[in-house]
């Protein structure tokens, strides 16, 4: 039942995810890093993509994109494309890639892909700066963090 996750995205994304999950999870195998470069086009970006899949045949691949429409999703999406064995996400944060990867032998694919964006969803919040009267205590310090 195994996945398979390639992140790729603009810039320095995929190498910079990678370099998050090392250090919250330690390596995890059957998970690619893929950077689109400044100098990367469209066709140099799917060899970089299309060099990783060999790594695990047919096997079933989710591609965690950094942009929905941006050239890295669009790219996935062409190779995916009519392949029952392949997903595609976009736009997911940090915390839900982390449990995605833990996540990807327990699960089938459509399944990972979807928890993965709800997962984004569920944890996406916005912090109110709001002092309630009774609850305010100016002597509370959050200098060390969790």
């Amino acid at each position: 039942m195994g996945t398979n996750v390639i992140i790729v995205g603009h810039g320095n994304y995929g190498t910079g995810i990678e370099s998050s999950i090392k250090l919250l999870a330690g390596h995890n195998e059957g998970v690619e890093f893929i950077d689109f470069l400044e100098e990367d086009t469209d066709v140099t970006l799917k060899a970089k993509i299309n060099q990783a899949i060999p790594k695990y045949g047919t096997a079933k691949t989710l591609f965690v994109c950094d942009l929905l429409g941006g050239t890295p999703f669009k790219v996935c999406v062409e190779i995916s494309y009519g392949k029952k064995h392949m997903e595609v996400v976009a736009g997911c944060n940090i915390g839900a890639i982390l449990e995605a990867i833990l996540l990807k032998e327990t699960m089938e694919i459509d399944e990972l892909a979807d928890n993965i964006v709800k997962g984004t969803k569920d944890t996406a919040v916005r912090f109110l700066k709001v002092k309630p009267a009774a609850v305010c205590d100016d002597s509370l310090s959050f200098e060390d963090g969790i």
